[in-house]
């Protein structure tokens, strides 16, 4: 099998422990250029094996892999990354600085594996390894859809009789700021690419406070507009409040959550939108609403800067038509919790153009995000599916077949749901989901989207769910 790694290259290793990586790295690799988060951990302790400090390997390992990728330099990174997440920061990394990255999987069976972790100084154990080789067999089904620029699975003989082709670039200068994202594609021998360094957000409720937290951890400067001071400080307080919570579970270093937060700027003014590269819209999902918003960054922000929506349903071409930059706006909806859920559906308007699309795609996948691409159809692909779902849950529960209790109970045990529709109604907002089925519903007339009348009640009531404290069931704010 013959490897090739691009110039300025992140070669992910991902392998159980004594799946062969290091030998691999050592073999076919400059010394300089393997990364390995043992010897991160030795160079914080001096002992390779000391997992109390794991944390701060870590932060050392992503440093300098950081830093070689901003140079252009070849960076092999030599961990486990057995799990998806794992394997989800790593790309984001590349992606943040423009590199290509290059997956090499290790396909050893777990004998093996357990064979050459008895001859080793320091043992990893059976227990830990059963765990890894589990693992890497999803690993194995995943990687394809992943988004890698290449992938290559190795076996024992592969190993071996692997051909390894390092195309390293020459020296280059870090770009000016850590900040700096290139998103490029190269056709016909010339490069077209558009620089993201500066994320706007319209809308700082539930899902836009969840993006502006996204986009920060993941580096980029954010600046977040809401309409009056009342609403984006409930919104910024909201972003505090779900990292403080990552930072207790041990999902973010309070180091990474300061500077988070110092990445983010709060703002009612739509012009401190101004000189954005990316703007993202996250208003009401209503069209006249998301009209008026366009109709007015167009005016404020320069040709450049690229428009994304965030509806859930609503047309990106009647939107990307009150604008003059029609080849310049796609649809990029995002999940709640944003920070959480792993899916975006990347939505293509009737004039998205191609670079758009992929540039978009490239700032999702950064985000460490799972992008599917859906044309421009009512719902996309979830809410399609899913809206009809929960209309009908509300007329049964209106024509009295069962308590909301029992359908959420059936729900989530008969078809093992982690949630039941009333549930997922409250979470996702009943004012959201109203405003969602009434569109679909003027787009296609069919009587499956038309929302219930308990629907429209319990929106205009103000009954919308987790966020105004009550909804189908009640919540302490």
């Amino acid at each position: 099998m013959r490897i090739v790694v691009p110039p300025g290259a992140l070669v992910m290793l991902v392998g159980p422990a004594g799946s062969g990586k290091t030998t691999f790295a050592r073999r076919h690799f400059r010394e300089t250029e393997v990364v390995s988060s043992d010897r991160c951990r030795a160079l914080v302790s001096d002992d390779e094996s000391d997992m109390s400090v794991s944390g701060r390997a870590f932060q050392l390992f992503f440093e300098i892999l950081r830093h070689r990728l901003e140079l252009g330099r070849v960076a092999v990174a030599d961990s486990t990354a057995v799990t998806a997440r794992a394997r989800a920061e790593l790309r984001s990394l590349a992606r943040r600085c423009g590199a290509p990255v290059v997956a090499v999987a290790f396909d050893v069976p777990l004998e093996v594996c357990l064979a050459r972790d008895m001859v080793r100084a320091r043992r990893v154990g059976r227990e830990v390894i059963e765990r890894q080789v589990e693992l890497m067999r999803q690993a194995l089904e995943r990687i394809p859809a992943e988004g890698y620029d290449a992938w290559y699975v190795l076996d024992e003989r592969a190993q071996e009789e692997a051909e390894v082709e390092v195309r390293r670039s020459p020296r280059r200068q870090a770009a000016s700021s850590p900040a700096v994202r290139e998103v490029a594609r190269n056709t016909g021998g010339e490069v077209h690419g558009m620089t993201i360094r500066k994320v706007g957000v319209v809308g700082c409720g539930l899902m836009g406070s969840g993006i502006a937290e996204t986009c920060a951890r993941q580096g980029y400067e954010v600046v977040v507009r809401e309409v009056n001071d009342e609403l984006l400080e409930r919104g910024l307080r909201r972003v505090q409040q779900s990292m403080a919570r990552a930072v207790e579970r041990g999902k973010l270093p309070p180091e990474e959550r300061d500077a988070a937060w110092a990445r983010i700027r709060g703002t009612v003014r739509m012009d401190d939108l101004r000189d954005c590269d990316l703007v993202i819209e996250a208003a009401v999902e209503r069209m006249d609403v998301k009209k008026e918003i366009w109709r007015e960054l167009d005016r404020i922000c320069p040709e450049r800067t690229l428009f994304c929506s965030n509806t859930s349903s609503l047309s990106i071409t009647e939107q990307a038509s009150v604008t003059r930059r029609g080849d310049r706006f796609c649809g990029l909806h995002f999940f709640n919790p944003v920070p959480v859920m792993k899916l975006v559906e990347l939505v293509r308007g009737l004039q998205t153009s191609e670079e758009t699309l992929d540039t978009c795609r490239r700032f999702a996948e950064s985000l460490g995000k799972t992008v599917v691409v859906a044309k421009d159809y009512p719902g996309f692909i979830v809410n399609l599916l899913l809206v009809p779902f929960l209309l009908d849950a509300v007329r049964a529960l209106e024509k009295g077949l069962a308590t909301k209790e029992d359908i959420d109970t059936a729900v989530r045990l008969g078809l093992n749901h982690p949630m039941g529709p009333f549930e997922l109604l409250d979470f996702v907002g009943i004012d959201t989901t109203y405003y969602i089925a009434e569109a679909m519903f003027q787009e296609f007339k069919d009587p499956r989207y038309a929302p219930p009348v308990l629907l429209k009640q319990m929106t205009l009531a103000g009954h919308h769910g987790r966020k105004t404290g009550r909804g189908f069931y009640e919540y302490r704010q």
